[in-house]
């Protein structure tokens, strides 16, 4: 694990952020419209758990590619940051969320001191990130009203989303970056076969 800081990081936090941040938005809008749906089936609670998996990845992101302490939280709440900027309907509470979800990666991470990066602990990762969210969601969120038979259901939907999606395809993606060279100079690249350059 790298001790200090660099600009080059500060710089991958940023981008992170951005691209992270208007892919939160479209996947808001887009859990919003399957709500929509879900409403006339008493399901309208089910929307956004699918894409909860989407909410994880910068965090996850940020965290697997820098693989130091708070990458993982910054990444995501400035990713919630960016998506409140767009214009998030839910407004600047996501911003909250984002620190709970940061929270949810960083501890995984954390407890295995930044060392362990393989797909079991980033699915590990997203597990824990899924129940400390659901945890969230019944305080800030109101979930505590729903059904305990719905919430399990959410809470399983969630489970699944992360493990696919932040855990597999974020990690998949990670790798596949850093294969190409893109993020050499990276911790995630340490270990990697580069293209040699020119």
């Amino acid at each position: 694990m790298r001790e200090s800081w660099k600009l080059k990081d500060v710089l991958m936090i940023a981008i992170t952020g951005v691209i992270f941040g208007v892919i939160f938005l479209g996947a808001t809008y887009s859990g919003g419209f399957l709500s929509g749906i879900l409403t006339p089936l008493g399901m309208a609670q089910l929307g956004y758990e699918p894409f909860y998996g989407i909410y994880f990845m910068a965090g996850a992101f940020g965290g697997y590619v820098l693989r130091r302490p708070g990458a993982a939280v910054i990444s995501e709440m400035l990713a919630a940051i960016i998506e409140c900027l767009l214009g998030n309907y839910f407004g600047p509470i996501i911003i909250l969320s984002g620190f709970v979800q940061g929270i949810g990666i960083e501890l995984v991470l954390a407890a295995f001191r930044y060392k362990k990066y393989d797909l079991k602990t980033m699915i590990l990762a997203s597990a824990c990130c899924s129940v400390i969210t659901m945890g969230y969601n019944l305080v800030i969120s109101g979930y505590s009203t729903i059904a305990p038979s719905v919430l399990l259901i959410m809470l399983a939907v969630r489970l699944i989303s992360a493990a696919l999606i932040t855990a597999c395809f974020t990690k998949y993606l990670a790798d596949r970056l850093a294969a190409a060279g893109v993020l050499r100079g990276y911790a995630v690249s340490e270990g990697q076969e580069l293209p040699l350059e020119e």
